[in-house]
């Protein structure tokens, strides 16, 4: 059985401890604080989600929860929990299927200052990029969408350097967009380049996978949805680099199999893909997943192109691996 990683917190990613039913003026809660501020409460059972919602809001504001409005002044996010085993439910039919809800104050501090705001031509826009200005970028991004769409339009020719430095951008605007709380424009975002994938659309999204792995990879329990819809576009041959580009990249901060059943025959097959890439990064993923295939040693062989800071990289690798 696969190792499973501790819950974090859902605000800011830190690993929580086990709730604690505890005595308050509010009764018995089984509840818990991060670091971040955040408190979360479990209701253990799914069955009154409601109270447990009402705890944390008292909890959150013991003055009142009338004096907490959710996505005003307070932010809410919950999840299925196993209180059990202490874990994150992903399979619905779970028999432990609790739900767990973290609540926390909107603090502007968090948020990135949006004041004044910066008017951006394309013109613009492709000289941040080439002097890799991201933090410019995030903010300008803030007050016009188009940023989205212009990176989008760069990111297809891998030849290039400035279509990796506009992947990388898409991760560095994402997480602007996450602290923003503006998370619609983001899952826009995903429709759009899950639709240039596809026969319908007028073009190709050769690198829409890589794209949509830096947004999931902002926060991905925001879009957790999106994580086996995106390993699934790995059957088309033409996204297939691409897709494992984007595993790679969220193996760094989630574990997939909590999400994504990786098949022994299918991952020994694209171990022996025709394609040297594929080959190689289909490798780095098993090591990443901790699959328990044996790597061919010619595979280790593979100079695989990667990019850091502005230049694309020929790489085994052992060494590769570093900048996925």
């Amino acid at each position: 059985m696969a190792k499973r990683d501790l819950p974090t917190c859902l605000f800011c990613g830190r690993i929580i401890s086990p709730p604690q039913e505890t005595k308050t003026d509010f009764g018995d809660i089984t509840f818990g604080k991060c670091e971040c501020g955040a408190i979360y409460v479990c209701e253990p059972t799914g069955h009154n989600q409601g109270d447990a919602l009402v705890d944390a809001m008292l909890l959150a504001s013991p003055e009142g929860i009338e004096n907490v409005d959710l996505g005003v002044n307070f932010e809410l996010i919950e999840r299925d929990y196993d209180l059990r085993t202490h874990q994150y439910v992903y399979v619905k039919n779970s028999p432990f299927t609790g739900r767990i809800f973290f609540i926390r104050p909107i603090i502007e501090k968090n948020t990135p200052n949006t004041g004044e705001k910066i008017k951006i031509s394309k013109k613009d826009f492709l000289s941040l990029l080439e002097r890799q200005d991201f933090e410019t970028l995030q903010h300008a991004s803030l007050h016009n969408q188009n940023v989205l769409g212009w990176l989008i339009g760069l990111s297809y020719d891998k030849e290039k350097p400035l279509a990796w430095t506009a992947i990388e951008a898409m991760g560095y605007i994402a997480k602007a967009y996450v602290l923003a709380q503006k998370i619609e424009p983001l899952r826009n975002t995903i429709r759009k380049l899950l639709w240039s994938m596809t026969d319908e659309s007028g073009g190709i999204g050769w690198r829409a996978a890589e794209l949509i792995g830096e947004i999931i990879n902002a926060e991905p329990s925001h879009f957790e949805d999106i994580i086996p819809i995106l390993w699934s576009q790995r059957e088309e041959e033409s996204f297939l680099e691409s897709v494992l580009r984007s595993m790679i990249k969220l193996s760094k901060k989630i574990n997939l199999t909590e999400y994504i059943n990786f098949e022994k025959d299918e991952m020994i097959k694209l171990l022996n893909h025709e394609k040297d890439e594929i080959r190689a990064l289909t490798a780095i993923l098993i090591n990443r997943l901790k699959i328990g295939l044996e790597i061919p040693k010619e595979i280790e062989e593979i100079l695989l192109p990667v990019y850091n800071h502005g230049k694309i990289m020929k790489l085994k690798i052992v060494k590769a691996e570093k900048f996925l």
